[in-house]
């Protein structure tokens, strides 16, 4: 083994972001079934993925009437392929559980919102979700809904609004409930009035640093810094344009290595996290990838991938257990804390 795949072997790894729900329900309905086997089982295996936290995400033009139930059939399309997959992948709704898949040679997946759509303005079916598994509120995509305001990608104008009255009421049902908060996407309204109304760790599953990457999508230092103040985590993100958004084409994992070292170097490297939001393979009909964004394409395309990611994290100097932290154990450390 190379040395980064040494540290892979021996590590939690996590990704913090990936749209494999709408991925699935979209192959479903083509008569797909499957497809967590045949079209990920290798890639996962390959890269030493242990987790992947599986984003719920509701196009625009669904909304808002369409919301609670294609989120509703993007699980039920989970559900059916656990029982079709053999044992080989399990929900995970607490630490614990990773830990025991892991022992057991299985792949653990996380459920997640990606905005606040589909609970149709009413903080109070948060609960059903959770029944069915869900464990990480994204508040929202990069658009205005019920709870919350998005950052706009490149908008450097938009102010916007932040938490809305049922916004609050929503972050307090998910703390009372024991749920992550994740604030990637969220415009700098909504993130400071989630900070103001937290009393656990917050995380941002999938954005980089602002100082690098000039964009509002992306996290100011302060930001950055108010994450790793409450004990959070940043998962870097893998798409081209927020990684490197004066120059997307350009894009390399040396981009996502210096993304890493800086927030580090910021705060700590205890905020390091992966979350690589890969779409190019994705069958389901993305918002990311319309016209708009063409210009988006996968700098880790594979979880294979990962091993070039560990590799310049090595070149930048980070020790193997800082690293280690960032696939996936300084996560765990505020899965534990926040899921029990």
């Amino acid at each position: 083994m190379s040395k980064a795949q040494e540290i892979l072997a021996r590590s939690t790894v996590i990704d913090c972001h990936l749209d494999l729900l709408p991925d699935l329900e979209a192959k479903h309905r083509q008569g797909r079934k499957n497809v967590l086997l045949e079209d990920y089982m290798e890639g996962f295996k390959k890269g030493g993925v242990d987790v992947i936290v599986s984003s719920i995400f509701v196009d625009s033009d669904l909304l808002p009437e369409m919301a609670q139930k294609k989120a509703l059939a993007q699980i039920a399309a989970f559900y059916e392929e656990l029982d079709t997959c053999g044992g080989q992948f399990v929900l995970a709704t607490c630490a614990e559980d990773i830990e025991k898949a892991r022992r057991e040679n299985k792949l653990a997946i996380m459920l997640a919102f990606e905005g606040a759509e589909p609970l149709s303005g009413d903080p109070s079916l948060l609960r059903v979700f959770y029944a069915l598994g869900v464990r990480i509120l994204g508040l929202c995509w990069s658009r205005s809904n019920w709870a919350a305001d998005g950052s706009r990608f490149f908008d450097f104008d938009y102010q916007g609004y932040g938490l809305t009255e049922g916004g609050r009421e929503l972050v307090r049902q998910a703390e009372q409930l024991g749920m992550v908060i994740d604030i990637s996407h969220t415009n700098e309204k909504t993130f400071w009035d989630v900070v103001e109304a937290s009393h656990q760790p917050i995380i941002a599953t999938h954005s980089c640093a602002r100082a690098l990457s000039d964009t509002p999508r992306n996290l100011s230092d302060d930001q950055i810094r108010a994450i790793a103040k409450l004990g959070g985590v940043i998962g870097i993100n893998g798409a081209s344009l927020v990684a490197r958004f004066a120059d997307p084409a350009g894009a390399t994992v040396s981009d996502l290595a210096a993304h890493m070292e800086y927030e580090s170097r910021l705060t700590s490297p205890d905020i390091l996290a992966v979350g690589l939001d890969q779409c190019d393979r994705l069958e389901s009909s993305s918002t990311m990838q319309k016209e708009e964004f063409r210009c988006v394409f996968d700098v880790i395309p594979t979880h294979e991938g990962l091993e070039g990611l560990v590799s310049a994290l090595l070149e930048k100097g980070m020790s193997e257990d800082q690293i280690s932290g960032a696939l996936g154990g300084n996560l765990m450390r505020v899965l534990r804390r926040v899921l029990g």
